[in-house]
């Protein structure tokens, strides 16, 4: 027998013994959600509640199995839960067997995402007739991610390409015979993609017998991380619980941060209206965070107008957030690292340490400092700022202007080109070795290939030729003609995320600005490129490593220290943030996951120059003026709580070059006028 009392606190023994109903848990970060829900599922057994009459829905695989693992400790039954999993998983059960009512075998087969983008291939090369070269269609990634985001949110896909991805507007029409045929061919050959499994299980709730059946086996529904749920989950948890109406979901309103996969916040906001006469439970005690970083969060999630009313608390002690504005990126890096460094001595080990940021092309400053210090580092929500495609595909550009013999660059370039394959590709490449002049090149090409291949050549030349008409001693401006030429087209039509691909091009062009030479930036970079590869191939024991990552990807972890970069105007929120609906809401819950990852230490840092890694003043981000002052050790210049100025340790910048102004290191005007 558990002694459930002596196991749990006040307000999660609450939860496990009351938990009859429809009930809304509501759990603060660091509450001890999944010890609550797991306690929960181990009551009830030990009530006499048959397994098979409990369904415990959550996320990813990883909690699932972490839940199960948990309830078959606590309880000693070899096999607790055979109703356990993830949505998609407890659909592809069910679908398994009732399929054949919706027009598929029984065997029907699962589709990965690069399936499904191989049979939408066949269906927009059925469907467009575009001959319109200068109206380039989507890319079968981009029109896979609209057709999901529209199934997830449950609207109709005209709606969506409206509102969300206006740029394919003028192709709504095709895209809606696209969609189209990709489900008829998914049913012809009896497949489905992954919305299929949450669509085609809805869909079998709404046969009134199904439906029964089903409810009436699941005496109880149990939820977890219900605040990420999308229209279609909120539906299928309905259904399954409209018999014995016992449906307990645990969630974190102010956790609410995946909107662009489709979660809407109103399954959980609107909880109460949907189950009228549902308990609402809060776990507001946090067992991660001292009090100083609970009173900043507070601080920060109260300015929210929709949400759930939480206050965080703790016993836990610590020090004061510090807010530490910089000059430019470069300082804000070169900081950070310091303060790395200075932790590493004070004994917190690596992997308790933790950068994050609102955008990947936030990190490319930090990313290079990191190498130069020799600190190792894992990177969180993609890939090392120099590993990425776009990065790589501008680097062979600049690879074959400083080489004209670089095979590999040559063929990287070449094969984004619409027609040329790696064949012809091969034959120019051999073909322009020993040529007498740069200006040669596109002759070459002319030459040897000829129609779709020379169209695409023809389009390569054109930016060939913009690029030898460049400086070759700017490396920055070499990039700017190449995010000007049809490079950046390529990007837009190929990619969803296009506009962040851009924006790290973008930030690469400003670290590009020191070097007046190609060849060693070249070199600089291939060497920051090569990083991983040196460190972890001397075949001594791996190092320890701190972690870089994005908001997105930190949810549900915690480090020691945490530090938030770039927390500047039009850096964070987002700029796309503040143009749609609620999302600066969306926003600041973000950054309340941010600052709830932290143990002990929480440090802030924005640029005064270049914040927004575009803009050249910017100032520090909205959410920090919302912090209410006496909550943090504030090292701005002019804060009442920094420390003395040393005008002879201040370094002189030129912002303004007739009004030279001290700033000492780690520091910010706040008054921007003063400049």
């Amino acid at each position: 027998m558990i002694d459930f009392r002596k196991e749990l606190n006040d307000e999660q023994f609450d939860v496990v013994e009351h938990g009859e109903g429809p009930c809304l848990v509501l759990a603060g970060a660091g509450s001890g959600k999944t010890r609550t829900i797991t306690y929960r599922v181990a009551y009830l057994l030990e009530k006499g509640v048959a397994p098979e009459n409990i369904l415990l829905v959550t996320f990813t695989n990883k909690a699932a199995a972490e839940m199960k693992l948990r309830v078959q400790q606590l309880t000693g039954m070899t096999n607790s839960l055979p109703w356990s999993g993830t949505f998609h998983h407890i659909a592809y059960r069910i679908l398994r067997q009732f399929a054949p009512s919706l027009g598929y075998g029984g065997n029907f087969t699962v589709l990965d995402s690069d399936d499904s983008e191989t049979l939408i291939k066949l269906s927009i090369k059925e469907i467009n007739n575009i001959n319109d070269e200068s109206r380039k269609f989507p890319s079968a990634r981009v029109v896979q991610s609209i057709i999901s985001y529209a199934r997830n949110a449950d609207r109709p896909l005209a709606e969506i390409i409206e509102n969300r991805f206006t740029q394919w507007i003028i192709f709504t029409e095709m895209l809606l015979n696209i969609a189209s045929d990709y489900t008829k061919r998914k049913k012809e050959a009896n497949v489905m993609d992954f919305d299929d499994l949450l669509v085609n299980f809805l869909t079998i709730l709404n046969d009134p017998r199904l439906s029964k059946k089903f409810a009436e086996q699941f005496q109880y529904v149990l939820v977890d991380e219900y605040q990420d749920t999308n229209r279609i989950q909120a539906s299928i948890i309905r259904k399954l619980g409209s018999v014995h109406h016992n449906v307990l979901v645990v969630g974190d309103d102010a956790q609410s941060i995946y909107s662009f996969r489709a979660a809407d916040i109103e399954n959980i906001l609107g909880f109460e209206k949907e189950y009228p006469g549902a308990k609402v439970f809060r776990l507001e005690t946090n067992y991660r965070s001292s009090e100083e970083i609970l009173e900043v969060a507070n601080s920060v999630i109260a300015n929210n107008r929709d949400q759930y009313k939480k206050n965080l608390k703790t016993i836990l002690h610590g020090v004061k957030p510090g807010l530490f504005p910089q000059l430019d990126q470069l300082a804000e890096a070169g900081f950070i690292v310091g303060t790395i460094e200075t932790l590493f001595k004070e004994g917190v080990p690596p992997n308790e340490i933790s950068v994050l940021f609102r955008a990947s092309h936030h990190t490319q400053m930090l990313e290079v400092e990191l190498v130069k210090r020799g600190i190792a580092y894992d990177y969180r929500g993609g890939m090392r700022f120099f590993e990425r495609s776009h990065i790589k595909d501008i680097l062979a550009y600049l690879r074959i202007l400083n080489n004209i013999s670089d095979t590999t660059a040559w063929l990287r370039v070449l094969l984004h080109e619409e027609g040329i394959g790696p064949a012809g590709a091969e034959r120019v490449v051999d073909s322009l070795r020993g040529i007498a002049s740069l200006t040669d090149v596109p002759g070459i090409g002319r030459q040897m290939l000829s129609g779709k291949a020379l169209r695409g050549w023809e389009n390569f030349a054109n930016i060939w030729e913009k690029l030898i008409a460049a400086p070759q001693n700017a490396p920055t401006t070499l990039i700017e003609v190449l995010t000007s030429s049809s490079y950046r087209a390529y990007l837009e039509t190929e990619f969803i995320d296009s506009k962040e691909r851009l924006q790290d091009i973008e930030q690469f062009a400003s670290y590009a600005e020191r070097y007046n030479s190609l060849e060693q930036f070249l070199a600089d970079t291939t060497l920051q490129e090569s990083y991983n590869l040196v460190s972890n191939g001397s075949g001594e024991k791996p190092k320890e490593k701190i972690i870089l990552s994005t908001i997105h990807q930190a949810k549900g972890l915690e480090w020691t220290a945490v530090f938030m970069l770039n927390l500047s105007s039009g850096g964070f929120p987002s700029d796309r943030a503040m143009r749609e609906d609620k999302g600066i809401e969306e926003e600041r819950r973000l950054f309340y996951v941010a600052i709830t990852r932290a143990k002990k230490y929480l440090y802030f840092t924005y640029p005064l120059a270049g914040g927004s890694y575009g803009d050249f003043l910017s100032g520090p981000s909205m959410f920090l003026g919302e912090i209410d002052s006496d909550l943090l050790d504030d090292h701005s210049l002019l804060s009442t709580n920094s420390t003395v100025f040393d005008d002879e340790a201040a370094d002189v910048h030129y912002i303004d070059e007739d009004k030279p102004v001290k700033i000492r290191p780690g520091s910010f005007l706040k008054d921007i006028s003063d400049l």
